[in-house]
């Protein structure tokens, strides 16, 4: 029996035991594999070959902590800088401040700043083998009921390492819209019963095991400042003047006060001309309605399930 798969049922029955470079990316879509479904497609099935581990590695699956948000609509997925770069992170603070703080609403909000365990493997697409190793990135699932348990289900019915160039075998995803919340997800895998090499072609077969590429080279860790602005529930953008990320509604909000003083300055300049000797000048500030303060808290809007079920998102 293979050292492979010796230690995938390892990794396997230990997963979730223990708890564990700012870069920019040039996102290509051929380096992801996804579940995703086109609208109005509400089934698919999907044929892969996950490949060996990489050198140094003794499992295919590589495990990362990350956080999800909500940004500009759209779900993400930022690596935890506390648990992936050993520095300060604002999701992981914001959740200690909310403990701290002894409330049993905090202590629940708290868990959605909680750095979520999650898997990252190489696999060929087999309905697109040209576009080289992908990426796949999803959640573990603590009910024994996620991607990683369906795999590994299909690993114990083949009883060897279904990762042999040579031997393995690939694996089928049958996906399968949820018809309560419309997310995508994977509802079984099943072993392709014929054990076959990894490719015909040796040169394409080296080529693929020779991508020594890993998740970092794929997926972003954003900084300090850009995590703390999607912490605040806004959203980041990066500003060439302060020549750092900002906050898109502050921006906002700052251009249109920017505006509002211009036009109170030509306003108050006119009335002064036209009645150089009126003692009492009407500011325009003083009668137009107050805009209401913004508060820069906080803010999860998901709920647990949406957060375990929900198909992974790209990284841009």
């Amino acid at each position: 029996m293979s050292n492979v798969f010796e230690a995938m049922m390892n990794q396997y029955e230990n997963a979730g035991n223990t708890t564990t470079n700012t870069s920019s990316k040039k996102y290509d879509l051929k380096n992801y594999f996804s579940t995703y479904l086109k609208e109005g497609v509400n089934s698919a099935t999907k044929q892969i070959r996950i490949l060996p581990p990489s050198e140094g590695e003794t499992t295919p699956f590589t495990v990362m902590w990350g956080h999800k948000a909500k940004v500009d609509g759209s779900w993400k997925t930022f690596p935890c800088l506390k648990h992936e770069e050993g520095e300060a992170c604002p999701f992981c603070e914001a959740r200690q401040a909310l403990l701290a703080t002894g409330k049993e609403s905090d202590k629940e909000l708290a868990k959605k700043y909680s750095a979520r365990m999650m898997y990252v493997v190489k696999v060929i697409d087999r309905d697109n083998p040209h576009e080289g190793v992908k990426f796949w990135r999803f959640n573990h699932n603590y009910k024994k009921d996620g991607i990683l348990d369906k795999i590994m289900g299909a690993v114990k019915a083949a009883q060897h390492d279904i990762t042999d160039p040579e031997s393995g075998r690939d694996i089928s995803l049958d996906i399968q819209r949820d018809p309560t919340n419309g997310i995508p997800g994977v509802k079984s895998v099943n072993n392709v019963m014929q054990q076959t090499p990894l490719s015909d072609d040796p040169e394409q077969m080296k080529t693929w095991l020779d991508d020594n590429r890993t998740w970092r080279d794929v997926y972003s860790t954003r900084q300090y400042d850009y995590l703390a602005i999607v912490v605040g529930g806004e959203t980041p953008m990066w500003d060439k003047e302060k020549e750092k990320y900002v906050s898109k509604e502050s921006k906002e909000r700052e251009s249109e006060q920017t505006q509002t003083d211009e036009l109170d300055s030509e306003l108050t300049m006119g009335m002064q001309t036209e009645t150089e000797t009126t003692p009492n000048v009407v500011n325009v500030n003083e009668v137009k309605e107050e805009a209401a303060p913004v508060v820069n808290t906080v803010t999860v809007t998901e709920t647990t399930s949406t957060v375990e079920d929900e198909d992974d998102d790209l990284p841009f």
